[in-house]
């Protein structure tokens, strides 16, 4: 039985730790973003000025920007599980460490999809926040794609905690980082509209969750067309790497 007083009481634990460093994150959160904004937005965007996308057309930057959201929540989401979840239970042994006290691993673990998550919608919400005061969002869209980063969020959580359950050494996480997490970077339609690959690259960027975190996003933030399969691929997606993630990491723990 899970409790929400476990959950609180680990999520406020790795909060205050954060806590520690929240200058260099909060920067970090914000000039990453920026980078991107000015090397692709401006740069690239003076060369490409608007993209026609349906019937709806949007200058480059808005474009490019509105799948640095998607970046942000993959990144950030991914690499926080991956990393740091494999040096909390390898090196730091904090997730053994508090399944010792009445706190269960089940809420240990729902804790850390959590805290993955919740920081993963931090970074993602300066992004449309500075998206938004730039004039590049709609406001009530950036709002409403809030609650949608934070769910999104859980999917490349999940992923990170399940790679760091199957890694022997910290190392080993250089594998799905280098095979899986940067492809969905380069082509899942952050830098360009996927009509512009072959069909069968296509369907194989639609299988990818995070296609369908950004079409979805694009839709809130510029008004893109609705992509209808978005939505059940991600409820997939979501169930699937929670539920096998929660298991590995279980396993990996108890033995």
């Amino acid at each position: 039985m899970t409790g929400w007083w476990g959950i609180r009481c680990v999520w406020l634990r790795y909060f205050d730790v954060y806590r520690k460093s929240l200058f260099y994150s909060v920067v970090t959160t914000f000039v990453e973003p920026m980078l991107y904004l000015i090397a692709f937005g401006f740069g690239l965007g003076g060369l490409i000025k608007t993209i026609q996308l349906g019937n709806v057309s949007v200058s480059y930057r808005q474009f490019i920007f509105a799948g640095i959201v998607g970046q942000t929540i993959l990144f950030q989401s991914f690499f926080e599980a991956a990393y740091g979840s494999f040096i909390r239970m390898y090196y730091q042994r904090v997730f053994q460490a508090i399944a010792t006290t009445p706190i269960t691993l089940s809420e240990v673990l729902w804790a850390e999809l959590i805290w993955d998550a919740s920081k993963a919608t931090f970074a993602s919400s300066a992004v449309l926040m500075i998206g938004t005061v730039m004039g590049d969002f709609s406001p009530p869209g950036a709002l409403i794609a809030l609650p949608l980063c934070f769910l999104c969020s859980f999917i490349f959580a999940g992923l990170g905690i399940l790679v760091a359950a199957r890694s022997r050494t910290i190392e080993d996480i250089s594998y799905p980082q280098y095979l899986l997490i940067f492809p969905m970077f380069l082509f899942c339609g952050i830098f360009f509209p996927l009509e512009n690959l072959p069909k069968v690259f296509q369907w194989i960027a639609w299988t990818l969750p995070l296609t369908s975190v950004i079409s979805l996003i694009r839709t809130l933030t510029l008004g893109l067309p609705f992509q209808v399969q978005a939505l059940p691929l991600l409820a997939v997606w979501l169930v699937i790497l929670i539920v096998w993630s929660r298991r590995a990491m279980t396993r990996r723990l108890v033995k």
